[in-house]
């Protein structure tokens, strides 16, 4: 009887209690092909060559930035050297 009523107050009772679970099965429509889809397709070749031309960019730019470095470093080198 103290046993019962401590786990009363506690909130360890056991409680019963039914959950029910929706049926939704029917309201779901997939369709079974969609043709949109099918009409979007993309050749990997032409995905390989924007990347390659976007690479290409990046290269170019980088390349120029490291010779305006360069030079500066170098032309910073002879004004100190002459100085």
């Amino acid at each position: 009887m103290i046993l019962n009523k401590s786990m009363e107050i506690k909130g360890l009772e056991s409680k019963t209690g039914t959950i029910e679970t929706p049926n939704d099965n029917d309201s779901i429509d997939k369709p079974l092909k969609n043709s949109e889809k099918e009409s979007q397709r993309v050749d990997i070749n032409v995905l390989k060559s924007k990347l390659r031309e976007k690479e290409n960019i990046i290269l170019k730019r980088n390349i120029i930035t490291l010779i305006g470095c360069l030079s500066l470093i170098i032309v910073a080198g002879i004004c100190v050297t002459y100085l």
